[in-house]
């Protein structure tokens, strides 16, 4: 298995957590000989505890970067199949789809208007058709309405 940075990142704050912990009661009388004299933060204890609290997030961290990878994984493969059904080329797929591009091109006609539904960008053409960039990529629905009922 492939790990990312961020995997990386929190698996090493995970060791840094673990080393921590182990040399909580030496680095805890360093610190008070360092400072000269006993300080709030010194104690065995508040080391031990920052430890823990390392440990637990960098395994969060870790199992984040894992589902992220996972997840990327997913929707790579799924891409072009969903690519496929609403008739545009995905870009992962090297090999060219039939006839399916240029029978999009064709009905699309004349753009009427460009603009924004919440935060999508959207063209409007001249036979009513709208074509919005969604999560799952450039989609095209029958009216402006279809689209913002769609994104909302």
């Amino acid at each position: 298995m492939v790990f990312d940075r961020f995997t990386w990142t929190g698996l090493m704050a995970v060791a840094f957590g673990w080393a921590l912990l182990f040399s909580s009661a030496e680095l805890s009388e360093f610190i008070a000989r360092t400072i000269g004299g006993a300080s709030i933060g010194s104690s065995p204890a508040n080391m031990v505890g920052i430890a823990q609290c390392t440990i637990v997030s960098g395994f969060g961290i870790a199992i984040l970067g894992v589902l992220r990878n996972g997840f990327g994984v997913v929707i790579r493969s799924l891409d072009p199949e969903i690519a496929r059904m609403q008739g545009i080329q995905s870009p992962w797929r090297s090999e060219p789809q039939p006839s399916a591009p240029m029978q999009h091109a064709g009905r699309r006609g004349k753009i009427a208007e460009r603009g924004w539904v919440k935060d999508r960008a959207y063209v409007l053409f001249v036979d009513g058709t709208v074509e919005v960039e969604t999560l799952l990529g450039l989609r095209r629905f029958a009216s402006l309405q279809d689209a913002q009922d769609f994104i909302a």
